[in-house]
This record gives structure tokens, C-alpha cells and sequence, in this order.
């Protein structure tokens, strides 16, 4: 799908919000975290490297190809861009990534403790798995193919000491998808205060993802959002 000039500079302004969205409701901090969005088949939009999300502008973002060459911009793309590359070549579904840093999934990554329990529903039905990967470098190429083989089946990834990454079809899903992964930290922290959390069995865990009507929200979400 190629996109206008219109349409493109529209997918820049919206990476900027998603940007300030996550930086203002601390899911990241300083130059940490990055965004990206597909604008076509083979074109990839990212936040540049060094820059806060809280300030990128859409004249900030950088264009690159499926290879990782820069096609438009003036800055060095996010050292991020090796992972979402991978995962758009893996998974072309997908259109929008959304890095952060929230600091209760940090507490977990750090303490190296899943987040990966049916005992929410909305989580269960809008982020689905969430694998815990192992600790690697980051900037490496060793964990840039670890994201992307951890993301194969899922949209969703807490990294050992370090953060978070959701996929979406669109920016809205991904941002979504990390606000709601934040928000089920939080809950999950504070079940392990009362007690623990109750565990929904397998079967209603398959019931939730399989209902009708969340396949038909999950639809008009990734619609209102092209």
C-alpha cells in the first residue's frame, strides 16, 4: 500500500503524539523508548536516535527502507531500527511498534518475573501473550533477532532488564497495547499484596480470545485507526 504525501505526513504527526502520550504518562523517560510505523510495503517511519519522544517533531522523523538504508532525514535513525525491521519482515501484519520503558513492567523485567497470567480479561483479549524474554545487549545484533523471534506469535514482549514492546496494526493498538500492559503490572503487583491473583483455566482463557464481540472491537479498532 503506497501511501500520499498527505498521508504520510499525517503517519508523522501521529508518531509525534504517540511520542508525548507515552513520555507524558510516564511509560518512558528521557531518550528511552521508539516508535515506528509502516507508510508502505517497503518504507518504514522511526524515531531518531537520541532524541526524546517528548520532542521529536515530524520533521524530526526519519525514513528508512526494509534494509535499514535512511531515505529521508537529517539525524541517525533509532538503534532500535534493526528489531523493527525484523519484525516487519517477519510479521507484515503488522504496522506500528511502540517501545517503552513503563516503570512496573520495569520492576518486573528487573526482577525477571513474568507478566504472562490469565487473570485479566482485557489483557487476555487485547494483548494476548506475553512472553518474558531473556536479558542480551541492546544495539546488538544477538538482540535484535531475540526480539524478533520472541515476537514471531506474539504482540507483545517484557524484556529482562530493560522494557517493553506491543505491535499493533495500527499506532493507536500499539500505544494501546503498552498503556494496558502498565495498567495490568500494576494490577498484578497489587494481587501479589492480597494474596496473588486468581488464574482464569485454559479453556475460559480460549473462550475470551474467541469471543464475537471482542473480534468484532478489535475490528473497528484497527478501522477507526488506519
Amino acid at each position: 500500500m503506497v501511501r500520499t504525501l498527505a498521508e504520510e505526513s499525517k503517519l508523522r504527526e501521529d508518531l509525534c503524539k504517540v511520542g508525548r502520550r507515552l513520555y507524558d504518562r510516564h511509560l518512558t523517560s528521557g531518550a528511552g523508548g521508539s516508535v515506528s510505523v509502516r507508510t508502505g510495503g517497503e518504507e518504514v517511519l522511526i524515531k531518531p536516535s537520541g532524541f526524546s519522544l517528548a520532542d521529536m517533531m515530524p520533521e524530526h522523523v526519519i525514513k528508512v527502507d526494509m534494509k535499514g538504508t535512511v531515505l529521508e532525514g537529517q539525524y541517525r535513525p533509532s538503534t532500535d531500527t534493526p528489531w523493527h525491521l525484523m519484525i516487519y519482515e517477519t510479521r507484515p501484519e503488522v504496522r506500528a511498534i511502540v517501545h517503552a520503558h513503563p516503570p512496573i513492567c520495569g520492576a518486573f523485567a528487573c526482577a525477571g518475573v513474568s507478566l504472562d497470567i490469565p487473570t485479566f480479561t482485557e489483557v487476555i483479549i487485547q494483548v494476548g501473550k506475553i512472553p518474558l524474554m531473556e536479558y542480551a545487549t541492546p544495539t546488538t545484533m544477538k538482540y535484535a533477532s531475540l526480539i524478533a523471534d520472541s515476537m514471531v506469535n506474539s504482540d507483545a514482549l517484557l524484556m529482562k532488564n530493560h522494557g517493553t514492546i506491543t505491535l499493533g496494526a495500527n499506532l493507536e493498538q500499539a500505544f494501546q497495547r503498552t498503556e494496558l500492559l502498565e495498567d495490568f503490572a500494576r494490577l498484578v503487583l497489587l494481587a501479589k499484596i492480597l494474596g496473588g491473583p486468581n488464574l482464569l483455566p485454559p479453556e475460559e482463557v480460549h473462550r475470551l480470545r474467541t469471543l464475537e464481540s471482542e473480534t468484532w472491537r478489535m475490528k473497528i479498532a484497527e478501522e477507526l485507526y488506519k
